[in-house]
């Protein structure tokens, strides 16, 4: 199935709406895709902006899904990266049946570097001001209670 032109994948009786009741083609969404298969084969670079509601996230899943190979996919917000590999990259790889392995990666600011924990340990005083300057950078949560 991998062998279909792109735009065949998003066409109304493509694999795309097959598998997922409701899909509507959206023609810009196949020329985005397109765009980006080029990009891909021709080992180019391409810069695209697209507006809200093209359905951005198919439209470079699926020629990164064709083509194979490696692919770094960054997301603006945690939310967003979340829906992208939770349900939108599952439910492509299913419609297409492609054989696609992913992981997920957030931010080297959401892991403990072990080497530095593990020199903080021996230094109390150096312990309690990395841990103060983790707890600045953390969103405050409003407190719940009266004044």
């Amino acid at each position: 199935m991998l062998d279909l032109d792109i735009s065949e994948f998003f066409d109304e009786d493509g694999p795309l709406a097959t598998a997922m009741p409701g899909y509507k083609p959206r023609p810009s969404q196949v020329e985005l895709s397109q765009a980006i298969g080029d990009a891909i084969q021709d080992r180019a670079t391409l810069v695209a902006e697209a507006g809200t509601g093209i359905g951005k996230t198919w439209a470079y899943l699926v020629p990164a899904f064709i083509h194979g190979g490696k692919v770094l996919i960054s997301t603006g917000t945690r939310t967003l990266q979340d829906q992208l590999f939770a349900r939108d990259l599952p439910r492509v790889r299913a419609a297409l049946a492609a054989p696609v392995t992913a992981a997920l990666l957030k931010g080297r600011g959401n892991y403990v570097c072990h080497y530095h924990l593990e020199r903080l340990q021996g230094d109390e005083r150096a312990l309690k001001r990395a841990t103060a300057a983790i707890l600045r950078r953390c969103p405050k949560t409003p407190t719940s209670g009266s004044a």
